[in-house]
Formats: structure tokens, sequence, C-alpha cells
């Protein structure tokens, strides 16, 4: 899955922004709050936008918290997705204000044209149908039927997108699934055990863990007779006794969340993971940032990360690199493709501004 073209306007900082061609494994490089995370919000609620249509503002605390301070009073909140030739998500919201200088009451209108569209204007899908299976079956019949280009972009995008922030529980919103990992992935025990289930997921699981963690030996899901709910346990080699999920460091807590994630479905993912290298180890970035790379290719997944940490970035080549400032309050994105090559390190490229942006 790749994203053709991405245009955002008026979410937050996101007062024009603009992306293309992005790799399936990328990371959005920059400094603290240049508008890395607005980014990421702007994909979740785009998800939220085509399974609640009419309840996703209020999930993300109000129209007027994620309408842009740069924007005009009448402009619009708009987004447009070209996943491949055929296929696009796009809608708009028009804030509707009633009082002047009070902001917008969370009074919206969503765009009467269908969320999701063909290259050649017929009929598409409309929020609500999006959420009726046999509306969404025709609709995917249709495409199949006319044999245009498709590659499950929609069931990716919509059905298996997750974003993840360990420890983030501000960010968790109230509908959530419960067979996903939780932004802040509070729900990591029984992610966990659903992943184990799946006897040869599970040793190469653990095979992973013993790379990324010196001191690991093993694993235990432990499931309570009272209310069926799952915790975790690890053991290091030097002892026999269990560590509960209380006892272990950050870190390891981080790599369980990060692996969980990729791991939680074998069907394509549309994954954004947020500062992914907090807590760990120089070498157990590099091994994750190869992870990563490397389930992108097998499994079809989409991986987008954000990182300010140099060791993550030296692990990049620039195809993999979208760097990003705030200039006048908007964030706006440089790409860096094979041409961007150079004779130092990315993270020296990009600390030393070769690169031309993402630095203070």
């Amino acid at each position: 899955m790749r994203i053709k073209q991405l245009h955002i306007r008026n979410f937050k900082s996101l007062v024009d922004f603009k992306l293309e061609n992005l790799p399936s494994f990328a990371a959005i490089v920059g400094p603290n709050a240049s508008g890395k995370s607005n980014i990421f919000e702007a994909l979740e609620f785009t998800n939220y936008v085509c399974r609640f249509p009419f309840e996703a503002t209020s999930f993300f605390g109000g129209f007027k918290n994620i309408y842009s301070f740069q924007a005009s009073l009448r402009s619009t909140l708009s987004f447009h997705y070209q996943f491949d030739d055929n296929f696009k998500i796009k809608f708009e919201l028009l804030p509707t204000p009633q009082r002047k200088l009070t902001g917008f009451d969370d009074v919206y209108g969503i765009s009467h044209d269908p969320v999701f569209d063909l290259k050649d204007d017929e009929k598409g899908l409309s929020p609500l149908d999006i959420r009726d299976k046999l509306k969404r079956a025709s609709f995917l019949e249709n495409v199949r039927s006319k044999q245009l280009s498709y590659n499950n972009e929609f069931e990716i995008f919509i059905d298996n997108f997750s974003r993840l922030f360990v420890g983030k529980n501000f960010l968790n919103r109230s509908s959530q699934l419960q067979s996903r990992l939780h932004t802040d992935a509070s729900n990591l025990s029984q992610i966990l055990a659903q992943i184990f289930e799946d006897g040869e997921k599970k040793d190469e699981f653990v095979e992973w863990l013993r790379i990324l963690i010196p001191e690991f030996n093993n694993i235990e899901i432990r499931k309570s007779n009272l209310d069926g709910s799952s915790e975790f346990f690890l053991y290091e080699k030097t002892s026999d006794k269990p560590f509960s999920k209380h006892l272990i460091s950050d870190g390891t807590n981080n790599i369980l969340a990060l692996m969980a994630v990729v791991y939680q479905t074998d069907s394509p993912q549309f994954l954004c993971i947020e500062e992914p290298e907090n807590g760990l180890h120089p070498q157990a970035i590099e091994l994750l940032v190869d992870f990563f790379r490397e389930k992108s290719e097998e499994k079809g997944h989409h991986i987008l990360l954000n990182t300010h940490s140099r060791t993550l970035v030296r692990c990049l080549e620039p195809r993999e690199i979208i760097l990003v400032n705030k200039v006048n309050g908007a964030t706006i994105a440089k790409q860096l493709n094979e041409y961007d090559a150079v004779n130092i390190k990315t993270d020296e490229a990009w600390l030393t501004n070769a690169f031309g942006g993402g630095v203070l």
C-alpha cells in the first residue's frame, strides 16, 4: 500500500500540507513542536470520520480544537488522499460559526461529495455508506468489475489503522477497537494474548525479543479465572522468577508494544508510530528500524514513524525521510529521494542541514 498524494488544509498546523508518493516505510523527522504529531492526528481523524462521520470531531475535543488558527473564519477543513490511479478519499468539514469570536460551538457540516470515490467520478461511498457492509461490498464489486487497480486500500486504511504513542493515555479515543492495540498500549496484555494464540507467530515474536533484550529468555501469558483478563510475565536468563508488567523497564514495555502493533494482525495495516526510540538502546533502535522495514515489505504494511532521534535517522535511507519544519505557524514538509544521497551519514547530513530541513 502506498499513498500517491496527501493534501490536508486547515487541520491544526497543517494549513496547506502536501506529501506525494510516500514509500511504504518512512519517518517524519523534525524538531519539537514542528507538527509531526499533527500529521498523525490528521490521518487518525480521517479514519474516525470514515467510521463515525457525525461523532468524529467530538472524539478530538470538538471542531474548535482541530481547526487551524491560521485559517480564515470561513475556510473549509479539507482532506484529500490519492492511493492509486483510481482510488481516493476526500471530504471537507464546513464551519458554521454561531457567534462572532466565540468559536464554532462544534457546529459543522460534512460535504455531500462521496468520501470514497473513483477516478472517473462515478458514484462512490458516502460517510453513511461506509458503515453499511452491503453498500461497501457493492462499491468494491463495482471497482473490480471495471478491472480497476485496487490493492485493498479501503480495508487497510479504514479497518486496519493504528496510531501508537506508548504511555500517552490522553490520546486514547473511546471508540478504539478492543482487537487492536490502543494508542497508549494500555491493553498490551490482551493483544499479546491474542497474538500468542498462533504458535508460529509467538515463536517469531520471542526470537525477536531475545535479540532486542539481551537478558530476555521467555514470555508467558496467564489468563484470570475470574474475569478472563490476561497478564504477561517475562523471564530472564539468570532467574526462574517471572517479572510482571509492573516490574519491567519502560524500554522493555516499549519494545513489546512496538512489536505487538505490527503482529496484531496478519492483514496489511496502516501504522503511525510516534517516537519509537523512547527508552531504547541505540542498537535496539537500529534493529527495530530493520524490523519495521522488513515487515512492511513482507506483510504489505504502510508504516510511518515520527522522530527526532539521531540514531534512528542514521538507519534511514534518504528516500525514507520526510523533513518537517514550522514556518509562520504552518507545518511544511520536504521529501527526500535517492538523489539526495550524500557522502556522510544521514544523521550528520540532517543535523548539519545538508538536507535543508527538519532542524531547529
